[in-house]
Order: structure tokens, then C-alpha cells, then sequence
């Protein structure tokens, strides 16, 4: 059986123009699939096992792979355009786990992460199960721990949503409802997608249960709804958000900057079939062109029966556009990605639904 999908026709995709509400973040092409409704195949209880997770071509042609994020003018500069100077709110070393922080966990067999957990809403105990976001991050230089990573400016992954949640400037719609892990591959490492899906895999398992057994420092806990964990993937990052959202063990998947420079395995795009996604992609991407992303949704609803089991809205493609008054610095518009769905409700009440 051939590992590469033979297009029999192409699905037509209608633009439209969408404002993220921030007019630093430059013009955007939304582009929605005119498909039917049908939610038969969002099923998401069939889990392969974790051996399933390796299973997928690597790209034929590796990108090269720049480390833009390392303590760089990139980040800080879009940054600074993007937030506010405030105080940051993460602790090293906390000795008891407070909601509405970030803090940092460390999983003996796998990785350390930083962790975000919700204020309980009106000062209620939280009884209902809480969703989950697993943040995937990109490459990077990685010489600190964890939180210096996610949440100190010039960290190499400050680009994500655990620095908005540490310095409280992240949109409620995600502040206010999820429960957010990032595992950081950790010091001397590269990336995330260097390492076995099934250890990534076995981490989040880990993590479910090792949070609902702590006791947090308002005397309550807390529990994970294991039929709502997504995904959020940034770079390369986001290339491994879709392999692992494969497994159907995720009810949705946000890609920035996807990187995947090949077409995907039939069974992988099979595999993909139901499961809402949602991508993020400047046209001004100087390390993975945006045709990473174009293949990706063309993939998925040109693929046979692709348009009878995505609902409307499952398959979302948010297209940026590069300012034209101003240079670009090298790797900008491949961070801004990721900023910008960081930083929209809209993706996180998306993921709600």
C-alpha cells in the first residue's frame, strides 16, 4: 500500500477575511471548508496504543531548522508589540500548588513541564473535570529549566500560551476554563519531535493522575476530563501535535506554523478523519512555507470521504499576511503564528465546543 495520497480532485476553499482584534497582529485570511454536517467520526474513545504513535514517515526533505527562538530579537521584539511589561506571576519552586499560576512538575521517567491550573469560578469548589491543553513547543537552544523557558523573556519558548498565562495577559476563554501542561524536552535537547511518541504519550498519562492526586493550596483538586485533551503545537511542534492526534486520543488540535514539508500517510490522514483542527500560518514564513499547512488541510478534505465526516468549522485555516510597510526580520513571521493563536479567544472557546 503506497504511504502517499494520490489527489482524485480538489476541494475548492472559500476566503474569507477574520480579525484576531489586534491590529498589531497584520491582515488574515480565514479559510473555512464548505462541508457537510456530520459527527459521526468525532468519535474520540477508539485509542490505538501508544506503539501506534510511531508509526509515521519522517519528512523526505529536512528543513534546516533554525534555532530563531534562542534569546533572540524575534521573540522579545513581537512580544513587546503583543503584551504589556507586567509582573510575572511564575514561581520555581512553589511549595504548594496555587491555582491561576504557572508552576513547574517533573515526571521521573520522562519530562519536566510547566503547569497552569484555573481559579475556581466565583470562588466555588470545582467539581466538574476540567479540560486539558497540551502545549507542544518547537525547537529551540534549551540551555534553562522549564520555566525559565516557557515563562522569562528570552526563554526560547515565550511565543506559547504558558507565558500569557504567567504574566496573566492570556484571552479568559483559556485562563479561565483550561488546565495547561507544556513538557519542555528538556536542557541540552533540541525538540520535542526528536523524541519517541510513545514517551510524549506516556507523560500526559502520568500527568492526568499526578494532578488530580495533589491536594491544591485552597484545599481543593481537581480532575481531568479525559474525553475533552487538545493539543497545541507550534513549529515543529505543531508536525507533532498531528501525529500524535493520529492516535485519537485528542479531541482537537490548534498547528502554528505546521511543518511537515511532505504529504501525510494515507492511514494517518485516515486516522485524521472527525477530529477538528485548526491552523495558524503566515504567508511570510522563512522557515516552513506555508504550503506545509496548505497540504495539510487540502490533505484532509480532498482525501475520499473527507467532506462527509467534518462538521462545519472542524477544519479551520487562519492564513497571516506580512505587514508590507516594514522589513521582517528573519523567523518573525514564523513566531507570530503562534502568537496570534495564542492570544485569540476565539481558539480557545473553539476548542470548548
Amino acid at each position: 500500500m503506497s504511504w502517499f495520497v494520490r489527489f482524485l480532485f480538489f476541494v475548492p476553499l472559500m476566503l474569507q477575511t477574520c480579525s484576531i482584534g489586534n491590529a498589531l497582529c497584520g491582515q488574515q485570511e480565514l479559510i473555512r471548508s464548505p462541508i457537510q454536517l456530520n459527527l459521526s467520526s468525532r468519535r474520540n474513545d477508539d485509542h490505538y496504543s501508544d506503539e501506534q504513535a510511531i508509526k509515521f514517515d519522517k519528512p523526505q526533505q529536512q528543513v534546516n531548522r533554525r534555532h530563531i527562538l534562542q534569546s533572540s530579537t524575534v521573540t522579545a521584539a513581537l512580544l513587546q508589540q503583543l503584551t504589556s511589561p507586567v509582573i510575572s506571576y511564575a514561581a520555581e519552586e512553589p511549595t504548594q500548588i496555587s491555582r491561576g499560576t504557572v508552576f513547574e512538575i517533573q515526571d521521573p521517567n520522562s519530562y519536566s513541564a510547566v503547569v497552569y491550573v484555573p481559579r475556581a469560578k466565583d470562588g466555588a469548589k470545582q467539581t466538574s473535570p476540567l479540560p486539558l491543553l497540551v502545549v507542544l513547543h518547537g525547537a529551540g537552544v534549551n540551555e534553562h529549566s522549564a520555566m525559565y523557558e516557557f515563562t522569562t523573556p528570552g526563554g526560547d519558548h515565550t511565543n506559547l500560551p504558558p507565558y500569557l498565562l504567567s504574566t496573566q495577559q492570556a484571552p479568559a476563554s483559556l485562563s479561565d476554563n483550561f488546565v495547561v501542561v507544556a513538557p519542555y524536552v528538556g536542557q541540552g535537547k533540541r525538540s520535542l519531535y526528536d523524541e519517541p511518541r510513545s514517551k510524549i504519550l506516556s507523560f500526559i498519562k502520568w500527568f492526568n493522575t499526578q494532578i488530580e492526586s495533589q491536594t491544591l493550596d485552597d484545599g481543593t483538586n481537581i480532575s481531568i476530563n479525559r474525553q475533552k485533551v487538545s493539543l497545541f503545537g507550534f513549529s515543529e511542534g505543531a508536525t507533532l501535535a498531528v501525529e500524535l492526534a493520529t492516535t485519537r486520543q485528542f479531541q482537537g488540535v490548534v498547528t502554528a506554523s505546521y511543518g511537515f514539508s511532505g504529504t501525510l500517510p494515507k492511514m494517518a490522514i485516515e486516522r485524521l478523519q472527525g477530529i477538528p483542527i485548526w491552523a495558524f500560518h503566515s504567508k511570510g514564513d522563512d522557515i516552513y512555507d506555508v504550503q506545509c499547512s496548505n497540504r495539510l488541510v487540502e490533505s484532509l478534505l480532498s482525501y475520499d470521504g473527507g467532506l462527509d465526516v467534518f462538521a462545519v468549522d472542524d477544519i479551520k485555516y487562519t492564513k497571516l499576511v506580512p505587514p508590507t510597510t516594514e522589513k521582517i526580520e528573519p523567523g518573525k513571521e514564523h513566531v507570530r503564528a503562534s502568537l496570534v493563536a495564542s492570544r485569540s479567544a476565539e481558539v480557545f472557546s473553539w476548542l470548548l465546543s
